[in-house]
């Protein structure tokens, strides 16, 4: 195919105005080692998934890092230099899970420090590869100068290793849109920015469900979904847990509005977790798949333990008593008691902890 467009800058530019032609020369050159690239992959791994979805969705995913990225960059590379350098990208997205490089092991990196909260994270991802566990979960988080901790937690279209290949794309699009945020917008701007950018990236029937929260140095916090987003608020001294609901449009396929967004307040020492729905899915699992019940039994545990601690366990046990179907990925904020030092916690092992049953062992 005669390249429509002459420079890599060109290309680069062309796709991130979705012009007509600059997908398909990108696919073009890069698709055939690509191709050979997750052949070895799943030969050496025996890999479950479909090679050619597993090929799109890697094609897909390049597109958007180069989306993300500022097109001065290539302004001085030629066309074997960048060919070059997005096939280093593809090696590197097919063989390091969330944090690898950061020595994280597995799984996305740990919360910002906070003045106001304490975050806790779990994050299974349902996936083996290798020595390393993939999942198509991803979560972030940032602090701002006004003392806001903003998290987000996404979950794309299906789980394990090939929606990890989309979802890789997600902390570069996280990124390059917090950027453009300006001061005082709402959680549901900063998702209807990443959607914009999502929307021509993501394959046909791929979505991406968030739920984006601004935790307030006043205690407020303004919760804005995309998909359906379910929290869990459990108020300090009080072993009751309330299901926080909220419904919104996936990334991807409709822009979220600030009319979807909601807002609470937290008091010192009120709990508020944000799951993907592989923590639901496994909680309903011990109650004959009603997740009121399973809330009705957390709050009936007479023990005082830590909310995270106490679906960790749940889920734990779900995991003994069936297989993973799902990614699982929890994140729980504790609005710090006045003199508390600023220390974020993980007090979880990561999914490298894993056993050979699928189980966490602690």
């Amino acid at each position: 195919m005669e390249p429509r467009y002459r420079t890599p800058r060109d290309l680069v530019e062309a796709l991130q105005n979705t012009a007509a032609g600059a997908r398909a020369q990108l696919w073009d050159w890069v698709r055939e080692p690509v191709a050979r690239l997750l052949d070895r992959l799943i030969a050496r791994h025996q890999l479950r998934h479909g090679r050619e979805r597993m090929v799109l969705h890697t094609l897909h995913a390049l597109e958007t890092h180069l989306r993300t990225r500022p097109v001065r960059e290539f302004a001085d590379m030629n066309t074997a230099a960048f060919r070059a350098s997005l096939l280093i990208q593809v090696a590197k997205l097919l063989y390091n899970p969330f944090g690898q490089q950061a020595g994280m092991g597995a799984g996305p990196l740990p919360l910002p420090d906070s003045a106001g909260y304490i975050s806790e994270t779990v994050s299974l991802p349902f996936d083996r590869v290798g020595p390393c566990w993939y999942g198509g979960d991803w979560f972030a988080g940032r602090e701002t100068r006004d003392g806001a901790l903003w998290v987000i937690v996404a979950d794309i279209t299906g789980h394990g290793y090939y929606a990890y290949l989309l979802a890789s794309a997600l902390p570069g699009v996280w990124q390059r849109c917090w950027k453009r945020h300006p001061a005082g917008a709402e959680p549901a701007e900063l998702l209807a920015d990443m959607h914009d950018l999502l929307e021509s990236c993501l394959p046909d029937g791929i979505y991406v469900e968030c739920t984006l929260a601004r935790f307030g140095s006043d205690g407020d916090v303004t919760v804005a979904p995309a998909g359906g987003s379910r929290l869990l608020l459990r108020r300090g001294g009080s072993n009751r847990l309330e299901l926080l609901k909220l419904r919104g449009a996936w990334l991807g396929l409709s822009r979220p509005t600030t009319d979807e967004q909601r807002t609470w307040q937290l008091d010192a020492g009120d709990e508020l977790l944000l799951g993907t729905d592989g923590v639901f899915d496994h909680l309903a699992d011990l109650n004959g798949g009603n997740v009121a019940d399973a809330l009705d039994d957390l709050s009936r545990d007479a023990e005082a333990r830590p909310l995270l601690e106490q679906v960790h366990e749940r889920v734990r046990r779900a995991l003994r008593a069936g297989p993973q179907k799902d990614d699982i990925t929890m994140v729980l904020l504790r609005r710090r008691e006045p003199g508390v030092d600023a220390v974020s916690t993980l007090p979880f092992p990561g999914p490298t902890a894993r056993n050979g049953a699928g189980d966490v062992s602690l």
